[in-house]
């Protein structure tokens, strides 16, 4: 597959990723949790990270380790409150991956903190055709 298309699918997947996860909070917020929502939109953002890394590997563009780092957390806070009932825990964990997500965002994003483009950036190698 196209490097350039497989980057493309990433990140226009995980802008809806993150209208979903707001989806989320909100629908927790007013209705309640709903482990099933909450158990998809988790497994719908472990998708997106694939698809990032196998991005990654093919890609020629450099890569802040900040990127996987703040994707990580916020998969992490997803799957620790995926199953839960628990209102508070999901509205929290679920704004805070919120959060992670869009810090992930910003770390490639032309609006993005300077500082994330200029330090502890991987330089891939070109792959060979």
């Amino acid at each position: 597959m196209d490097p350039i298309l497989l980057g493309k699918i990433h990140k226009h997947y995980g802008s809806l990723l993150l209208l979903l996860v707001l989806v989320v909070v909100i629908v927790t917020l007013v209705r309640g949790p709903k482990t099933a929502l909450q158990r998809v939109v988790a497994v719908l953002v472990d998708i997106n990270l694939v698809i990032g890394l196998v991005s990654f590997f093919v890609t020629v563009r450099p890569v802040s380790y900040f990127h996987p780092i703040f994707a990580l957390g916020a998969v992490g806070l997803l799957h620790a409150s995926a199953k839960s009932d628990d209102r508070s825990k999901v509205v929290r964990c679920f704004s805070l991956a919120f959060l992670f997500l869009v810090a992930a965002w910003a770390v490639h994003a032309s609006w993005g903190p300077e500082f994330f483009k200029t330090h502890a950036v991987w330089l891939p190698s070109t792959p060979a055709h």
